[in-house]
């Protein structure tokens, strides 16, 4: 079975690209190229197929396709800059993307689609919500999520073999970058606020095992961590604190809300057997990445944790 993976070189997607060649696919990933890429080319050309180029230039498309039994779609731009950079967004998360289901649509036989997306299209968490199944309702509250939802909708209507994964927040300790914006977004939601984590070895063996399951086409499934990695808002955030040594105060005064929730991720693990990570692994996993760094700050932690109110209050 040969798979395409679009977003080859992202975070998960080289998750993917890992997990695919452990299952014995054979792989045709593409990305955009650059220097960076360029590199990552060299690492994995011996070991499966890559291109690089755009996904929005519609003339790579036979070239991807040709012979592709499924095509895990991780391109796309997501958070903060599908916010900052709105047509670029579109022309990708959008655009590009109903091209490739047309492009797709064209071929005999038509591969199967496997589409990300994402739990943020059940709009903001409210207090007291029950977990949120698949047939809840959607509701966009930015660019990335109308774009989710667009794209979801296309394939509803295509004739293509399909998949739709909504994933959790997935997130691993190589993501540690956060914009001040995200950060006082983050920092504003109320600290009991659902949160359903998954970690991405675990969506990338989602991802791949959807691409031979027949049960799940035509199936949209909530990709979850299970029982043991639905966690409160201030847990999530606090875990990159912790791993710095630092003390993040709990404040019950705090209103906000977010696009996370808990969800019911029972038809997904039955058809996908993905769930191996509990939240306590990502929690290791950061203060593993970031011992030096704790190690470095410990005799200035009491200052430190003094102080982080005030600062937090100035982001």
């Amino acid at each position: 079975m040969k798979i395409l993976i679009t977003g080859a070189f992202g975070n998960l997607g080289q998750m993917c690209i890992e997990e695919a060649l452990k299952q014995g696919y054979q792989l045709r990933c593409f990305d955009l190229d650059g220097t960076q890429n360029q590199k990552l080319k060299r690492r994995y050309q011996n070991r499966c197929e890559v291109i690089l180029g755009d996904i929005r230039d519609t003339e790579h498309h036979r070239k991807l396709l040709t012979g592709v039994d499924a095509v895990i779609h991780n391109a796309s731009l997501l958070p903060p800059l599908s916010e900052n950079q709105a047509e670029l967004a579109k022309a990708i998360n959008v655009d590009a993307t109903q091209a490739l289901i047309q492009s797709m649509t064209a071929c005999t036989p038509s591969p199967r689609l496997i589409f990300p997306s994402s739990v943020t299209v059940f709009g903001k968490s409210l207090p007291g919500e029950a977990v949120k199944t698949s047939s809840d309702k959607v509701s966009s509250s930015d660019n990335y999520t109308r774009h989710k939802i667009k794209i979801e909708e296309t394939l509803k209507k295509s004739t293509l073999p399909w998949v739709i994964l909504r994933v959790g927040v997935s997130v691993d300790a190589r993501t540690l970058k956060a914009d001040r914006n995200t950060l006082r977004q983050l920092l504003s939601v109320h600290p009991e606020s659902p949160l359903e984590f998954v970690h991405p070895k675990d969506v990338a063996l989602a991802m791949c095992n959807a691409a031979k399951s027949d049960e799940a086409i035509h199936k949209t499934l909530l990709i979850g961590g299970g029982q043991y990695c639905q966690i409160s808002h201030y847990r999530f955030i606090k875990t990159a604190f912790a791993a710095l040594g630092l003390t993040l105060p709990y404040n019950s005064e705090i209103s906000g809300s977010y696009y996370t929730h808990w969800m019911d991720s029972s038809e997904a693990q039955k058809l996908l057997t993905f769930q191996h990570h509990s939240f306590e692994d990502y929690e290791r996993e950061m203060k593993n990445k970031m011992c030096l760094v704790r190690m470095g700050t410990w005799p200035l932690r009491p200052l430190l944790n003094r102080i982080l109110p005030y600062a937090l209050s100035k982001i």
